[in-house]
């Protein structure tokens, strides 16, 4: 994520960095259009993650999980392009 100072800079990088500064830790958001169901699933399915109790399981890894679980399900889901477009900004671990 560039610091959104340079013209040319996405508004998504500012977006982001104002919500940073704003107090949120991490953000979850997506580079292109995503499919609505895969990211039903892949949202519910990272903040399953998240309380389970495994030691330090921050955002990043949720995510991480969850977008392995879509993979492991099969299934149109399973495409890259479902899932692919979402990254973690900020910290990724708790």
């Amino acid at each position: 994520m560039s610091a959104g100072n340079k013209s040319g800079d996405s508004a998504l990088s500012g977006l982001a960095r104002a919500i940073l500064y704003a107090g949120s830790r991490s953000l979850l958001v997506s580079h292109w259009y995503v499919d609505s169901i895969a990211t039903v699933k892949l949202v519910t399915g990272a903040f399953r993650e998240l309380p389970r109790g495994h030691g330090d399981v921050g955002p990043a890894e949720a995510v991480q999980r969850a977008m392995a679980s879509l993979v492991t399900g099969g299934g149109r889901l399973a495409h890259p392009s479902r899932w692919a477009p979402f990254i973690v900004v900020g910290e990724g671990r708790r």
